[in-house]
């Protein structure tokens, strides 16, 4: 533990978007700018990180990384940094390079051999997800959430390393504020990031559960997500229930409108109350224009 301390460098808050910026330039490297440092390793010799972020793995997109890496082999070389266990190796990035060669059946493949703290193997692992967009919408929050916790970034420096605006990252990490249940339900992408957000709108979990379910049962797009919050939240907006009154009125206007109609020979609508309104006489031609015109002034 001493020796990693010892091993691991001071770094500022501020200084920390500039550490995110090496790892990039990093990863921009391999088989490119210093082809010596790549080696073949056993495949059987690397493990993956239990820490890093990602969680899911897409079988169809793993299966078409599978199909292209058994037609043209590890393009892109894994990082990896050597184990308590001499024998092993843990990956830093490239996990599902690592999976899909496994299943294409390769027993070697391509990595870069750095010598990492601890503190920089979680590092490297978030950005090298994040970066890739690799990550569902549930993960890349969480590791947003986790770079900021324990690296001490701020918003703004994330976002800058990144390229993303400050609003998108603090937009994703909104979703932290969701009940286990509904964030479980974006990370299956049972619900969009945008129905996540209009249920965030929402400030008890109770009426947040209660509009997710109502968003899966009838397959709600995101607008429609919307206006069922706004809904919940003002149910005093929604129009009253018709009086009986009101509904022997509109019986009324539609009597009158047919009788209107026979006369006519046009289409006639009713517009109003039992106070101002209008009658609107449609036709479609220029001579039925004329002949109700005729008809009406007799």
């Amino acid at each position: 533990m001493t020796e990693e301390k010892a091993k691991m460098p001071s770094r500022s808050k501020r200084g920390l978007g500039r550490g995110l910026d090496a790892l990039f330039e990093a990863e921009k490297d391999p088989g490119v700018t210093d082809l010596s440092r790549i080696e073949e390793m056993d495949i059987n010799r690397l493990e993956p990180n239990r820490d890093q972020p990602r969680r899911d793995f897409d079988e169809s997109a793993l299966a078409d990384l599978t199909g292209s890496i058994r037609d043209q082999g590890v393009i892109s070389p894994l990082i990896v940094t050597p184990t308590p266990d001499s024998e092993y190796y843990m990956i830093v990035a490239g996990e599902r390079r690592w999976r899909a060669a496994r299943m294409a059946g390769l027993s070697t493949v391509p990595v870069i051999v750095r010598e990492l703290t601890k503190e920089d193997v979680q590092r490297q692992a978030l950005v090298d997800n994040i970066v890739r967009q690799d990550l569902n919408a549930m993960e890349e929050a969480e590791a947003f959430d986790r770079l900021i916790r324990e690296y001490g970034m701020t918003q703004e420096e994330l976002a800058s390393a990144l390229g993303k605006s400050r609003p998108a990252v603090t937009n994703t990490m909104r979703l932290l504020n969701l009940p286990d249940a509904i964030r479980e339900m974006v990370r299956q992408g049972e619900l969009s990031p945008g129905h996540a957000r209009a249920i965030l709108a929402l400030k008890d979990a109770s009426s947040q559960s209660t509009a997710a379910a109502e968003i899966l049962k009838k397959e709600l797009s995101v607008r429609d997500a919307e206006k069922l919050v706004r809904d919940i939240k003002e149910p005093s907006a929604k129009k009253p229930a018709k009086t009986q009154k009101d509904a022997k009125w509109q019986l009324h206007l539609r009597d009158l409108e047919d009788k209107l109609r026979r006369a006519l020979g046009a289409r006639v609508t009713l517009q109003g109350g039992e106070g101002p309104g209008k009658i609107v006489i449609s036709y479609h031609t220029a001579e039925e224009r004329e002949r109700l015109i005729d008809q009406l002034l007799g």
